[in-house]
């Protein structure tokens, strides 16, 4: 995926194909695990609301939302995230 996400020529039927296998394979890949991670925290009972060096509990102690979210807040002020990126941190829950 990595090189597909870099294809200049990338015809629509093989873009399709992809977002078959993964709607956010376009999403740079740092990106894309830090969003996922959010979301298992998330399915896991986690909140969006709190202290931002809260961590992402047992299953992933490394991982620190408030903080991830706080970069995106920046990045997006900054003009930095695509529209899908926006898109996606728009759709999450309210905090």
């Amino acid at each position: 995926m990595r090189r597909q996400r870099k294809a200049e020529a990338l015809g629509a039927d093989q873009a399709a194909k992809l977002d078959a296998l993964d709607e956010l394979w376009r999403l740079e890949p740092d990106w894309n695990r830090s969003y996922r991670r959010l979301l298992a925290y998330l399915a896991a009972g986690g909140t969006l609301d709190g202290p931002a060096n809260r961590t992402g509990g047992e299953a992933d102690p490394a991982f620190r939302p408030g903080t991830w979210l706080r970069k995106q807040d920046k990045a997006r002020s900054d003009g930095k995230l695509t529209e899908q990126q926006t898109a996606l941190l728009d759709a999450l829950p309210a905090a």
